[in-house]
């Protein structure tokens, strides 16, 4: 158990995520994530099967759905429905605490805190925690490359300390970990809680820092960068390399079947020069030690690096699309 002895209960939604799959859960199983309810949705490269193997090795651990939307393609999103339809399963019910993440999210705990429970020994008590979300650039990276994606990209996509010494305030998205018993709708950020600042519960940041009524009671996304993550923040990978993004302009945003409407902006967003962060550029001994145990099972190594091979032929295809080509050369993918 993670926190106190409460079982914490990861959610998150896929697709096409295959060769990052093993390294993401390793890392999240290490800091003392108990349990897995996931929801996938036409994949084509070995993630839908990765995580079947995953659950077939581990049932207690690790539990693989299709994404309900999938049965209504014109109703309602694919976050949303997912965070809905896991409510109803009992791993769910169960949990004492609440985590949705994505798959090019890594929590990433500092200053010593090794696991969940070290991050409240630090910070103290709380009910529910906004992690701040920092994105990382391409690293200046061009191919797709099968080494670690936590080893592959250190720099982020914003100066804070810039924004630090000149005292301004930069706005980033969060990712709660939160008590299940706190009531309100679930959400991909955080669970929307327009009465929290009345229940006598206590919601912090990665700093340990208490966040205002103005927050709690909202439905906001976003918390300051700076002076939140002393011990915790979020590591977003939304881009990597050049191939990678490629690929994800070809899958679309997120899960959406729909492609990415402004491939140019989001990359030159996502791709902007910040500072170098290292501090989550390492799997720690236990994550690694999970990492080889899962490519111990041949099936599961075997889908592993198929996933490599299956995105390969993916980014061919993309690239002898006009459109392919077109989002290709705005991003200087050809020079």
């Amino acid at each position: 158990m993670s926190i106190n002895g409460e079982k914490t209960l990861m959610i998150s939604v896929m697709r096409n995520e295959g060769p990052y799959v093993l390294e993401w859960l390793a890392h999240h199983f290490a800091l003392g994530i108990d349990d897995l309810l996931i929801f996938s949705n036409d994949c084509s490269d070995n993630t839908d099967r990765i995580l079947d193997r995953l659950e077939v090795m581990m049932p207690h651990k690790v539990k693989h759905q299709p994404n309900p939307k999938v049965m209504f393609p014109d109703r309602g999103k694919w976050h949303i429905m997912a965070l809905r339809y896991a409510g109803q399963f009992g791993r769910c019910q169960a949990a004492d605490w609440l985590y949705v993440t994505d798959a090019d999210e890594f929590l990433n705990l500092k200053r010593g805190v090794s696991d969940l429970d070290g991050f409240f020994e630090a910070t103290g008590p709380a009910d529910a925690v906004s992690f701040t979300s920092i994105a990382f650039n391409s690293n200046g990276h061009t191919k797709m490359s099968p080494d670690l994606v936590t080893r592959r990209f250190t720099q982020t996509a914003t100066d804070l300390a810039a924004a630090k010494k000149e005292n301004r305030t930069v706005l980033t998205a969060v990712k709660t970990l939160y008590r299940n018993t706190i009531q309100g709708p679930r959400r991909p950020h955080r669970p929307v809680t327009p009465d929290f600042s009345t229940t006598g519960m206590t919601w912090i940041d990665g700093a340990g820092g208490r966040l205002p009524a103005g927050f709690t009671d909202s439905g906001s996304k976003g918390i300051a960068s700076n002076g939140t993550r002393t011990y915790a923040q979020v590591n977003h990978y939304s881009i990597k390399s050049k191939e990678e993004f490629l690929l994800k302009v070809d899958r679309g945003d997120a899960v959406n079947a729909e492609r990415l409407g402004q491939s140019k902006r989001y990359w030159d967003t996502a791709n902007r020069i910040g500072n170098t962060d290292k501090t989550g550029s390492k799997l720690s001994p236990k994550a690694r030690g999970l990492l080889d145990e899962f490519l111990a099972d041949s099936q599961l190594r075997e889908l592993h690096e198929e996933s490599y091979s299956l995105r390969e032929t993916m980014l061919q295809d993309v690239l002898s699309s006009k459109r392919g080509e077109a989002v290709a050369q705005q991003i200087g993918y050809f020079d």
